[in-house]
């Protein structure tokens, strides 16, 4: 504890300096295997154009970067109807067009904006996506207890009467379809111990800069702090222990309370205790219905609680077996969805940063030389290592969501 406190102090006089001098790093690779071929999903996001250590163009196809969700909606929102037949389906089909919406098949539910589910369905023996409004419609005149009791217990946001509620369905479909931008939530995660997950957090967050508002978060709670880690002021702005009470509409109360170091907001947890599991989900949650770039460094435990907010996950590893055997341990426990997950390679080992993709079945998003131990996050941002790795990785998915 004794060598952070005094790293930090010496560290502090050098904040205002002039810039880092140039690393001695190597231009980054981001050359991986084709996450695609594994998962059996389509690719959501093409990433940076490949290229191997040597520089030559390989042979394989590019990595893809998913989004778990549109940060902002191009095209029409999709409303998909649950068992609805007859002149009830057609009235919904028609709202959903006057809305300006698209209907989805009932067979696929994925990246559905609104469900609009038939009483004479209910109670449902599938499971709904998660997190995504539900209206219950019928075409009786009474609305039966049971499907109060169903409505109540799906967390709907309304049970309406057709064709007596038309207008109340109406403006319902046009509000929860309506265009709404939203952050790119990142997440960085490390595959072990040493990984350097912390700091690339940073880079990546500092990276983001050049494409609007960043929020860097600190969800660690047993690590050292991203706020020593980035020479933070002490006892400026908000902290984890001081938004308990935190709601879905607080995002922009929130981030408006956090420090800012170098242009970047820092949810983080100074002397106080860190992110917890309940509360982890809140803060993303608001955050996320902000715009702008949320990086969230986190620890393995979180990892399952803050998954369901993430475009994507990057996991940190170094180069040797030990970090490998180590990281496919994680993503074992973590069982996350197919296609979130996506590798960063710390080169510092034996192993190729592909070989090590290879291994764990992930895509490779960037690969980048070890950086010096005194090179200081935001505030030493270098050409080449991993700051470009960053940079190259944020301007990947800058160019293919547009803000």
């Amino acid at each position: 504890m004794t060598s952070t406190i005094t790293t930090h102090q010496a560290k502090t006089s050098r904040r205002g300096a002039g810039p880092a001098r140039d690393s001695e790093t190597a231009p980054v690779g981001t050359a991986g295997p084709d996450s695609t071929a594994r998962s059996g999903s389509a690719p959501r996001l093409g990433l940076l154009r490949a290229t191997s250590r040597t520089g030559s163009a390989p042979t394989r196809p590019p990595s893809v970067f998913p989004t778990g969700r549109d940060r902002t909606a191009h095209s029409a929102a999709r409303v998909a109807c649950i068992g609805a037949d007859g002149p009830l389906a057609a009235q919904i089909r028609d709202h959903v067009s006057a809305a300006g919406a698209q209907l989805a098949p009932e067979s696929d539910l994925s990246g559905c904006a609104l469900l609009v589910v038939a009483a004479s369905a209910l109670p449902l023996t599938a499971p709904l996506p998660p997190r995504t409004p539900v209206l219950i419609v019928t075409a009786q005149e009474e609305v039966a207890s049971s499907t109060w009791s169903a409505a109540l217990a799906l967390g709907a946001l309304a049970v309406l009467r057709l064709p007596a509620e038309s207008e109340q369905l109406l403006s319902l479909l046009a509000d929860l379809t309506r265009p709404r931008s939203r952050a790119l939530m990142l997440g960085v995660v490390a595959g072990c111990g040493g990984a350097g997950a912390s700091s690339f957090a940073a880079r990546l967050a500092g990276a983001a800069r050049r494409h609007g508002t960043v929020t860097l978060v600190d969800a660690d709670p047993r690590g050292g702090g991203l706020d020593l880690l980035v020479e933070a002021p002490d006892g400026e702005g908000a902290t984890w222990a001081e938004i308990e009470t935190l709601g879905p509409e607080d995002g922009a109360a929130l981030r408006e309370n956090l420090p800012v170091i170098d242009e970047v907001r820092l949810l983080g947890a100074g002397d106080g205790p860190g992110a917890q599991d309940v509360m982890l989900p809140r803060a993303l949650s608001a955050l996320a219905a902000l715009d702008g770039t949320v990086v969230v460094d986190l620890a393995p435990e979180l990892v399952p609680s803050a998954h369901e907010h993430l475009d994507a996950l990057l996991l940190v590893s170094r180069a040797d077996d030990h970090a490998v055997r180590a990281a496919a341990r994680r993503l074992r426990d973590w069982a996350l969805p197919v296609g979130l997950a996506h590798l960063v390679v710390r080169r510092r080992g034996p192993l190729d940063a592909r070989d090590v993709a290879e291994d764990l079945a992930l895509p490779l998003a960037a690969s980048f030389r070890d950086f010096s131990p005194a090179v200081v996050p935001l505030l030493d941002v270098r050409r080449r290592g991993a700051d470009r790795a960053a940079r190259e990785l944020l301007d990947a998915l800058a160019e293919e969501i547009p803000a």
